[in-house]
């Protein structure tokens, strides 16, 4: 069975970058434009893990992952989400830790520190 990495960003831009920077990592992505769309995405694919950006418009990346912390389905609710966010700030990294997002990286992001994030949650060294 292949990995799937849910991409969620409404830049085609950043979700490119993303995919660049996560090919050799032997994994297979699913790409969403909005929150709305992920959600959807995963009812319907099964997803290892989630990497989100947190401003978006329509619903953000901290209302995205209480969503996904609420869902009925327990693949659903279980699965590790990573939000990316451009804003300093330990006030919004509270707001997403509470949420129950299970890590946070700066943008711009870097190659290391996004292949170490994906591999650690993954379990892959």
């Amino acid at each position: 069975m292949s990995t799937n990495v849910l991409l969620v960003d409404d830049s085609p831009t950043v979700r490119n970058i993303l995919k660049i920077y996560l090919m050799n990592l032997k994994i297979s992505i699913v790409e969403a434009e909005d929150a709305a769309r992920a959600l959807q995405l995963l009812r319907l694919v099964p997803v290892s893990l989630v990497i989100a950006d947190i401003n978006m418009p329509n619903m953000d990346g901290i209302t995205f992952v209480k969503e996904v912390r609420a869902s009925a389905q327990a693949q659903v609710k279980s699965v590790p989400v990573i939000l990316l966010t451009a804003e300093k700030g330990e006030d919004l990294r509270q707001r997403g830790t509470e949420a129950g997002a299970n890590a946070f990286i700066k943008k711009p992001v870097s190659h290391d520190e996004l292949t170490k994030t994906v591999c650690q949650f993954l379990n892959r060294v």
